[in-house]
């Protein structure tokens, strides 16, 4: 365990994930659903300002959804309480006021009463430097808990994968991708399209892969992904076999570009809908990226139909995704 300054603690996690710091051995599966936080705050905190302040912070709406959610679903329980079921949680944020406390500490524990549960305690002197050093960590500590849930997903992901989908993939486009079970094929077009689903019983989380000549790096511009991303998802019907699905023109994609694990991808976000007849809709991502052995732009794009229960959870599965690519060792990417 370290004890160190908040700020800094939380850029080490963020630098190098969660596992740098396993140090439980405890075997037990965490409990808890995706995105929830247990807060373990006294009372006092609790009914003041450093509740309010905690509240307020994660609740931060998730960006790109048709609808408000929370960045995390806090639920707050007493010191006294923190047993049980309670005491596995996956994720735990424990409030701690010491007088006589030097600043505002933090401390970490992965693993520590469950398998890959969080705890993150923060100590104080008093509400007011605590509350302080939150909102000077506010982003860090939502992408700590955000980050944590990522891993957990891309764990059980390798362990449950959809292998008729990841061969087909692979088979089509030369990379590979961790897609979870429940996956099925809802067709091709010639070697360039492949569009996969998992369907809920009101919700769907869609995919479809598809692969075009690379012409230079204006391809990697919004108004050219959008154009590419349009020409290929309207073989995508709707309910009726009238419709198709496009990307909404009224709210501009936004597009930003990242590298992870040293590739080149841009990211694009937005939200789609149907023409001809069908009314459905939800929030789009897509991630594109150059594979220089075969000179062609690879996109893995990405939409959500939940109209009842909730988009966030949805999307941030399919998020994950993106984490589990892998394109053979030869492959160099060179955009830049």
């Amino acid at each position: 365990m370290k004890r160190i300054s908040i700020l800094s603690l939380l850029a080490l996690f963020l630098m190098v994930g969660c596992d740098s710091s396993t140090v439980g051995t405890a075997q037990q599966s965490a409990g808890g659903a995706p995105y929830e936080l247990i807060a373990v705050v006294p009372q006092p905190q609790w009914e003041g300002e450093v509740g309010e302040t905690l509240k307020e912070i994660f609740s931060t709406p998730v960006n790109g959804l048709n609808e408000v959610e929370p960045r995390m679903d806090l639920m707050r329980v007493l010191p006294s309480a923190f047993e049980g079921f309670i005491k596995i949680h996956r994720n735990v944020l424990y409030i701690r006021i010491n007088p006589e406390a030097e600043g505002v500490s933090v401390t970490h524990k992965k693993s520590a009463y469950s398998a890959d549960q969080l705890l993150v305690t923060l100590t104080a002197p008093n509400d007011e430097e605590l509350i302080a050093a939150l909102w000077d960590s506010k982003e860090e500590l939502l992408s700590l808990y955000e980050l944590a849930e990522r891993e957990r997903a891309l764990k059980m992901n390798r362990k449950h994968k959809e292998g008729v989908m990841v061969d087909k993939i692979r088979d089509m486009f030369g990379f590979t991708i961790d897609l979870p079970r429940g996956y099925t094929s809802r067709g091709t077009s010639g070697d360039s399209l492949l569009v996969t689903s998992f369907e809920y019983p009101t919700a769907t989380q869609g995919i479809a892969i598809y692969s075009y000549p690379y012409n230079g790096k204006s391809d990697f511009e919004q108004k050219n992904l959008v154009k590419q991303r349009d020409n290929f998802v309207k073989n995508i019907p709707g309910p009726s076999g009238k419709s198709y699905m496009t990307t909404v023109k009224e709210y501009e994609p936004s597009v930003t570009y990242k590298r992870i694990d040293g590739r080149f991808w841009a990211e694009m976000r937005g939200f789609w809908n149907l023409e001809g007849g069908d009314f459905m809709g939800g929030p789009m991502l897509s991630w594109s990226t150059l594979d220089t052995d075969t000179n062609r732009v690879i996109c893995i794009d990405c939409y959500v139909f939940s109209p009842k229960h909730g988009q966030r959870d949805l999307v941030r599965g399919l998020e994950h995704l993106i984490y589990s690519v892998k394109f053979p060792e030869k492959s160099e990417e060179n955009v830049k």
